[in-house]
């Protein structure tokens, strides 16, 4: 904890750049990472504090693209922000332990679940919150199949999109099977978390220049009680019977 006492660290890699494996993995507090492109495969691991935001950049021809990790974003992370604007492959969050993330990445065409292979077309490529003990999560879009296997603590708080067929239905059918975690609607903790964690995704896009996509944000957040579902466990411990490592 010396590092405390030091000058905060800010670092901020530009123009579309793609880090690549580890980026902040072991991160502590104060020190700040903000990536305009991407990254690679294990960003956040077992972090222990600092932010990471990985957003979008302007592309060849002006539009704003990438933001995604690779996978097993935030393996073990125990606490520290992280503010991703893209999608995340496979096995995000797993063991997810204190930290606090926020996936923007949306549906942008309706879903097809009855195509199967759900994984390919959604944000979250599949197992994310597996073995999660604790923290926040927010999910703008789709969360993949298989997710919250085994999970005993946390909270995920995910949005609904009915127009494109992401309703409650859709979302009972992304939990993996034997998981021990509810639906419901969210409640003035839920509220004050939401307010909290999408107010640091809203400042983060506001302040790269995304206006239009702050100001999304920003609709969201006068219509929580409408827009979001919370995902949590319903006991202590995960069956081991079911478990699936």
């Amino acid at each position: 904890g010396s590092y405390d006492e030091l000058p905060p660290v800010n670092i901020a890699i530009t123009e579309g750049s793609v880090p690549g494996n580890g980026l902040g993995a072991f991160n502590a507090r104060g020190v700040d990472i903000t990536v305009h492109g991407g990254a690679e495969d294990g960003v956040g691991k077992m972090a222990l504090g600092g932010k990471v935001a990985i957003l979008k950049a302007p592309g060849k021809h002006n539009q704003f693209i990438n933001g995604s990790v690779g996978k097993s974003f935030g393996y073990g992370a125990q606490s520290g922000l992280f503010l991703i604007q893209g999608n995340a492959d496979t096995r995000a969050c797993i063991r997810f332990s204190g930290a606090d993330v926020v996936f923007g990445g949306e549906i942008t065409t309706p879903l097809k679940d009855e195509l199967g292979g759900l994984a390919a077309r959604a944000n979250l490529k599949g197992f994310a919150f597996e073995y999660m003990t604790n923290g926040r999560a927010v999910v703008m879009g789709d969360p993949g199949p298989w997710i919250c296997a085994g999970m005993t603590g946390g909270v995920i708080y995910q949005r609904l999109v009915p127009e494109m067929g992401l309703d409650e239905a859709a979302i009972e059918r992304r939990i993996a099977k034997g998981a021990k975690v509810k639906i419901e609607p969210i409640g003035p903790q839920s509220i004050k978390d939401l307010n909290e964690l999408l107010g640091a995704y809203r400042t983060e896009l506001a302040n790269s220049g995304q206006t239009e996509a702050a100001a999304k944000v920003d609709h969201l957040l006068n219509n929580l009680e409408t827009s979001f579902v919370r995902i949590a466990p319903v006991g202590l411990q995960a069956d081991q019977s079911v478990a699936t490592e």
